[in-house]
């Protein structure tokens, strides 16, 4: 989904400073993402191969219907401060390159859960991206044989991340049987508000 389910343009996120802190406009999210594939964590990232490229992940608002792209994270440690508009976040995207790219993962029914957080930060977990490779035969009708290679991936959100009054946490959500593509935008029209309540409840409020 590269246009928001509104026919508005992508919305782009802004990293937040190490000092900036939430304000009453945006929450200051802050977690980890990193692709950990075979059981390797992929970092350091890097824009050329063997080094896989950092990923990123574009959301859409259940509030407004707009898509927002969110920056990559860092190379080190995947790592991000972002300025989020408070409100309910369902992933549409994750990663460089299309579907036939081991980087991209396409709808993983990620949710991201954000209240207002004035003067604090929102800590929303660590999103591993376990990714598990494969290597499978086909045969054709026509006898022709191949091979197919790719990664399949689940998800894990882990809380790395003391308790302190400075940061408040709403991790991630992985939901399995959360509606995606034109089912998500056929039941954000029906019940915007009703949607926004099933996947985050009273994880928006304080």
């Amino acid at each position: 989904m590269l246009m928001s389910v509104t026919g508005c343009a992508v919305n782009i996120v802004s990293s937040a400073r190490d000092d900036q802190y939430s304000d009453d406009l945006n929450s200051v999210v802050t977690g980890r993402m990193n692709y950990v594939i075979d059981g390797k964590v992929m970092t350091p990232y890097g824009a050329f191969r063997p080094a896989w490229p950092a990923p990123f992940l574009n959301a859409v608002n259940l509030e407004t219907g707009e898509v927002h792209a969110f920056p990559a994270v860092a190379i080190v440690d995947g790592s991000f401060r972002w300025r989020v508009r408070p409100g309910a976040y369902v992933v549409t995207r994750i990663g460089f390159g299309n579907f036939s790219d081991d980087t991209f993962i396409s709808w993983p029914r990620i949710v991201l859960c954000v209240p207002r957080t004035p003067g604090v930060s929102l800590y929303v977990g660590h999103l591993r991206l376990e990714g598990r490779s494969y290597a499978e035969d086909v045969k054709l009708s026509t006898g022709t044989r191949y091979t197919v290679r790719g990664v399949r991936y689940h998800f894990e959100v882990a809380d790395e991340a003391p308790d302190t009054p400075a940061r408040i946490k709403r991790l991630m959500r992985h939901i399995p049987d959360m509606p995606i593509g034109d089912a998500l935008v056929a039941r954000w029209k029906a019940d915007s508000q009703g949607l926004e309540r099933t996947v985050c409840g009273e994880l928006l409020r304080l």
